[in-house]
């Protein structure tokens, strides 16, 4: 065993030698020579490089370069660094250095700090470096179009000199700190404890582990956000391709909250000027949605315990970095799968396209709790006390836009919608609705419209129609009480299905605005529709019997009026709307009349004229006796407050019943008298006049 003593102890000797072989070299070898030369080429490029200390050299573990004090800043701005770092070790080859060559395989970043701020202005820090080198580029492509052309003489292969080349086998930084500061909205954000640690990053070469790791935090984050990324890199010749095989970046939040996104394939050019070409797959898993919501300050919660709690993107990204495609793209949202495409194509104006198709989703889980309902006189004052809203004309610039949806169902505000379909084209600020359809209750909907946020003010247009539909089925979906009915008062109804077309127009440029300049014009047509708690029959034989001085019939009069092929029309004003033309059949009355609601009152008026056709209302109805009041318009007038409506809101209209009273009482007189009445009136005109003419003539 003793030659394996004397091997090791030999080989302990040849390495120190070695070793001081190289430290001999190294010492005779000044690295400083470079420091003006790396600060100039900063420099030239808008860029204030400092390198406090001297450039040393490290032995141990690897030979490497030393730079300390590191700053980097603007050259405007020298003073405020963008970068700093207590130490850079940049690792070299060892046989080229005895070529005079640097050729660094390693570099070290000892806790080095980013700092970017974007001033009250907008602009950024960062951007006085990039708009001195776009500046230097143009500058240098204007000297090489100026400069004429020179004789190129070959000259004779000189011995390579000493310089610096890459070829970056390992890379390492520890304890890194980012820093983002916008003092045009006060936000601030940090990326602080950063590791990274690389290996392989030669172009060209195979492919290396790559290992991510950092904690997020915000001024609008709770709590920092864990950020973890492993990816296995390669890199082609040139720098002009990446592959990732594949990439995996995985956030966690609070209580559990996770993130995974999982990227496979590849970035290419054909050349240094050529765009980029994308070739990737992608998928993403976050668990659960409603975890992250929280991560980000977010205090919404849904109705449903089982929303917001799984959302998987699977999709082949293609394209280049100014146009790309999600295609095919499938979405899963709690269960429920989407599948379409999407794209994205850059520009002076961007645009976006999404389309989707998907099976059926409940939008009500996803809405907030419903808060407690008001009190109509605390409804009353909010509406008075409501504050017009600024629409983000702006905002809605600048983009242009393609949305398709399409479900099989849709349960959204308590409607059951069948086979929505949705078509919405956004150009720079036209929003143009070309379709909305749907199966709704029994009936059809369809509708276009257009909204127009170019100008100072929008101005928008809607036009539509809506089929068969079983209205009371919708009444109940917008007005739906968890309130127990007084005994004495039942809520207003209406059931039966009818048709509707509008057309509606408004402008503004606020919400405010946009209600008080909307104006709108409603067709409504139904063959059987109920209204309750209404009996305008009872109405009727109420009006028979004030007129007639007759008893009225006992029976059992429902709490409800069938109304036979209704029409009408409906013209909105702003608050008010004006219901005019109203014609329709009960039993043997003839309803017509107008009236207005007035949304903002929360109130509605009708005068109601109904005019008996036969002898008698209906089958076990009242009669009347006299034949000069059928075929003659009786007044009805239904008059109320929204919350005060019932079964008595309908009541003869006394002021107009007495008029017609009058006019019957006056035709039964002269009726009786005939051509005595008129003298009788002459007679007691010209005993009038006398008087008149003895009470002016007296002294």
């Amino acid at each position: 065993m003793a030659w394996i003593k004397r091997g090791l102890i030999t080989l302990v000797v040849l390495f120190v030698l070695f070793a001081g072989v190289v430290a001999w070299f190294l010492s005779g070898l000044d690295a400083n020579q470079y420091k003006p030369k790396i600060v100039q080429l900063a420099a030239d490029q808008g860029i204030a490089l400092t390198l406090d200390g001297d450039i040393g050299w490290q032995i141990w573990p690897n030979i490497a370069l030393k730079l300390e004090g590191v700053k980097l800043a603007p050259l405007a701005l020298p003073s405020e660094s963008l970068l700093e770092a207590d130490k850079v070790a940049v690792g070299v080859a060892l046989m080229p250095l005895l070529d005079k060559r640097i050729e660094a395989q390693e570099i070290v970043l000892l806790g080095p700090q980013v700092a970017l701020t974007v001033d009250k202005n907008g602009k950024g820090n960062w951007e006085l470096i990039t708009d001195a080198m776009e500046a230097k580029a143009a500058q240098d492509a204007k000297t090489q179009r100026e400069t004429p052309p020179t004789l190129d003489v070959p000259k004779e292969k000189e011995a390579s000199a000493g310089g610096l080349e890459l070829a970056l086998e390992q890379l390492r930084l520890e304890d890194g700190v980012l820093r983002y500061t916008d003092r045009q909205t006060g936000t601030e954000y940090a990326v602080s404890k950063l590791q990274i640690s690389a290996d392989n990053l030669v172009p060209g070469g195979k492919p290396g582990d790559v290992r991510v790791a950092a904690e997020l935090a915000g001024s609008d984050l709770p709590e920092p956000i864990q950020l973890d990324i492993h990816s296995s890199l390669a890199i082609d010749e040139g720098l002009n391709g990446l592959r990732l095989q594949p990439a995996n970046i995985k956030l966690t939040g609070a209580d559990g909250a996770s993130a995974e996104v999982n990227l496979r394939g590849n970035v290419r050019r054909p050349k240094a000027d050529a765009p980029w070409q994308i070739q990737l797959n992608l998928k993403v898993n976050v668990d659960p949605i409603a975890g992250w919501l929280a991560s980000v300050g977010s205090d919404y919660k849904a109705q449903s315990s089982s929303a917001l709690q799984r959302l998987t993107i699977e999709s082949d990204i293609s394209g280049t970095d100014k146009q790309m495609s999600l295609q095919p793209l499938e979405l899963s949202l709690d269960g429920h799968k989407f599948n379409g495409s999407a794209s994205y194509q850059a520009g002076d104006i961007p645009s976006v396209s999404l389309s989707l198709k998907g099976g059926e989703l409940n939008v009500d889980d996803y809405l907030p709790p419903p808060a407690a309902a008001p009190e109509q006189s605390e409804l009353s004052a909010d509406m008075t006390a409501a504050q017009p809203v600024p629409l983000p004309l702006e905002s809605m610039r600048g983009f242009n836009a393609k949305l398709d949806l399409t479900l099989e169902k849709l349960h959204a505000l308590d409607f059951e919608i069948d086979q929505p379909q949705l078509a919405v084209n956004v150009n720079n600020g036209l929003y143009q609705l070309n379709k909305l359809a749907a199966g709704l209750y029994g009936g059809n909907l369809n509708s276009t419209g257009v909204f127009n946020a170019r100008g100072n003010t929008a101005r928008g247009e809607l036009s539509g129609g809506l089929s068969g539909v079983e209205i009371s089925k919708v009444q109940e979906a917008l007005f739906a009480s968890d309130e127990p009915e007084a005994a004495d008062q039942k809520k207003v109804t209406l059931s039966g299905k009818t048709d509707l077309t509008w057309v509606a127009q408004t402008s503004g440029a606020d919400t405010l605005a946009l209600q008080k300049n909307l104006r709108a014009a409603v067709q409504l047509n139904a063959k059987e529709l109920a209204l309750a708690p209404f009996n305008l029959e009872k109405g009727m034989c109420q009006l028979v019997s004030y007129a007639e001085k007759t008893p009225l019939p006992e029976r059992e009069w429902p709490a409800q009026t069938r109304l036979q092929d209704l029409r009408t029309s409906v013209n909105l004003n702003g608050d008010v709307a004006k219901v005019e033309g109203i014609n329709a059949g009960i039993e043997n009355i003839a309803l017509s009349g107008d009236g207005t609601v007035n949304l903002e009152q929360q109130n509605f008026d009708f005068a109601l004229g109904l005019a008996l056709v036969g002898e008698k209302t209906s089958g076990n109805g009242c009669s009347v006796q006299n034949s000069r009041w059928r075929n003659r318009p009786l007044p009805l007038r239904c008059k109320a407050k929204f919350d005060e409506a019932g079964a008595t809101t309908c009541k003869p209209d006394s002021r107009r019943l007495d008029d017609l009273i009058r006019e019957e009482l006056k035709y039964k007189a002269e009726k009786k008298y005939g051509d005595k009445v008129q003298e009788k009136t002459e007679e007691l005109k010209d005993k009038l006049k006398d008087r008149f003419k003895g009470l002016f003539n007296r002294d």
